[in-house]
């Protein structure tokens, strides 16, 4: 089984190495680019086409919250996972809204991530399949 592509967007160069340096320890993952914002990570998700896209919410310029909806438009079947310090109800609630997959908070990184890339690239799988392909 090939490994799931992923493409992290935060404009924190910190939390990209580690984020990167986080999944390329793990065999079933490889992040194929960073970006380090919303512009440079809609322009980078058409050219790499990943499996999923981690977005950070809170950036400057175009936001997470303002570049959901736009991947969403443009590669419906990309899985989307924001992450965020900003780990409240509200903000989860307007990820999801926007077009998320699924809501990561940065502090329960280690723990949640993984998962939530996993069950986003398999609920992903159905929407690749070619067309006219049935299950």
């Amino acid at each position: 089984m090939k490994p799931i592509a992923v493409l992290l967007v935060d404009d924190n160069a910190t939390f990209l190495r580690i984020a990167t340096r986080f999944l390329q320890d793990h065999d079933d993952v490889v992040v194929v680019g960073v970006a380090g914002g919303g512009e440079e990570g809609l322009a980078q998700a058409q050219d790499l086409q990943p499996d999923i896209v981690l977005v950070d919410l809170a950036m400057p310029g175009l936001s997470g919250l303002e570049m959901i909806p736009r991947l969403r438009a443009t590669l419906p079947e990309v899985g989307i996972i924001a992450l965020t310090v900003l780990d409240t109800n509200s903000y989860r609630q307007a990820a999801l809204a926007a077009g998320a997959d699924d809501f990561v908070s940065k502090a329960t990184l280690n723990t949640t991530l993984l998962p939530a890339i996993r069950q986003a690239a398999q609920a992903a799988q159905p929407r690749q399949r070619p067309a006219g392909k049935s299950v």
